[in-house]
């Protein structure tokens, strides 16, 4: 029987295989891609930097999953790298959409990955790259960060 039952006992814990790092960061950053999309449409302004808060929340994300700060910080980055790269597709092809007159499901499935890739590339600008920048430094602050309960059991 642990000393303090409310603390957490993190001592069996296996560590994360690379395979679930792997799949945590591919769901989350494809939904905080898509969420930034949403976002984008929804609240133009500075748009490219509403990455930042997605960030934080798939940081926040990996820790509530149970990854330690090396765990945390690696699925982080992944994650937000992802949605970076799959928020200018989807931007992408919003503007294939919106060129062409298509409804978006159409130009997605039509445009191909080719034409899709090569306009969201030639559309990032310095602003995109700042906040990928920014959204990186505060995910790996935030899966930096130790929960209160192992600062005052003394675990690491």
């Amino acid at each position: 029987m642990p000393a303090n039952p409310s603390a957490p006992n993190t001592s069996n814990r296996a560590a994360p295989r690379a395979i679930a790092i792997l799949v945590s960061a591919l769901l989350g950053g494809m939904a905080g891609g898509v969420a930034w999309c949403f976002l984008s449409l929804w609240l133009p302004w500075f748009a490219q930097f509403w990455i930042v808060p997605i960030a934080i929340a798939l940081a926040m994300s990996t820790r509530w999953q149970g990854y330690r700060e090396g765990a945390s910080i690696a699925c982080t980055l992944l994650a937000v790298v992802i949605a970076f790269a799959y928020a200018q597709y989807l931007f992408g092809a919003v503007r294939i959409a919106d060129s062409m007159g298509l409804p978006l499901r159409e130009a997605l499935f039509k445009a191909g990955f080719g034409l899709t890739a090569d306009i969201a590339w030639a559309n990032l600008r310095t602003p995109d790259w700042v906040a990928l920048a920014l959204a990186v430094a505060a995910g790996v602050a935030v899966a930096r960060l130790r929960s209160s309960s192992r600062r005052i059991s003394g675990d690491n």
